[in-house]
């Protein structure tokens, strides 16, 4: 099997539970000192990895990765793609604005990354449906996924922030319309302005988008 890009942070943390903290061994492998009865401590230990590690933080990733993958292989994100081809008949950049007010709204009530592992499989499904370039909703859903400014389960940034410093759930929401206005205008402007300079094939539906429902029908 190939190598992940696991193996070798796995790897160094393994290691840092094999390491001794100090060099005192040396003194005993060199019989300067009389052998201890106590074990050398390591590097990191057990306790303070159960403590110091953020254990809700890796369930939130964790959760979000499982709700893309069990949509991906139950048909559910080809079932809502294939739904909302009704969507077909309103203008391009209507529907460019529809994805990135939807893909706010449900960042601010639950996890980007579980939103954007749901809504961006759901995306290549419809846009293979209406025959829309996959990356003209794909992209700016992404990013709007990002704009997570309203209450600390949005993102995981949010949560940390917001537990260090005890800020309110209510002050964190108020706080973040301004910036969530801004970033849906200016992400919305740039889509439709610069999107199309560094992708010039965004008007034009692409073969390749076709493998995605060879794919979901196979399973």
């Amino acid at each position: 099997k190939d190598i992940r890009n696991s193996m070798p942070t796995i790897f160094v943390v393994v290691m840092c539970f094999v390491l001794p903290a100090n060099y005192a061994f040396l003194r005993y492998c060199l019989c300067k000192r009389p052998f201890t009865t106590a074990p050398t401590p390591s590097l990191v230990t057990w306790k303070f990895i159960q403590s110091k590690v953020p254990w809700g933080l890796i369930f939130l990733l964790g959760g979000g990765f499982a709700l893309a993958e069990g949509s991906k292989v139950s048909g559910m994100a080809s079932m809502i793609g294939n739904a909302l081809v009704v969507l077909k008949n309103l203008p391009h950049p209507v529907l460019l604005l529809v994805v990135i007010l939807v893909a706010v709204f449900l960042t601010a009530f639950s996890s980007n990354v579980a939103i954007a592992n749901i809504i961006i499989p759901v995306l290549a499904e419809m846009s293979v449906a209406i025959k829309v370039h996959p990356l003209y909703l794909i992209l700016p859903a992404g990013l709007a996924c990002s704009m997570a400014f309203h209450l600390p389960v949005s993102t995981p940034p949010n949560a940390l922030v917001a537990g260090y410093a005890n800020i309110r759930s209510k002050d964190m929401a108020i706080a973040g319309i301004g910036p969530t206005v801004i970033s849906i205008v200016v992400l919305y402007v740039f889509s439709l302005t610069w999107g199309a300079v560094v992708y010039p094939n965004l008007n034009s539906f692409p073969d390749w988008a076709i493998t995605p429902v060879l794919n979901a029908t196979t399973h």
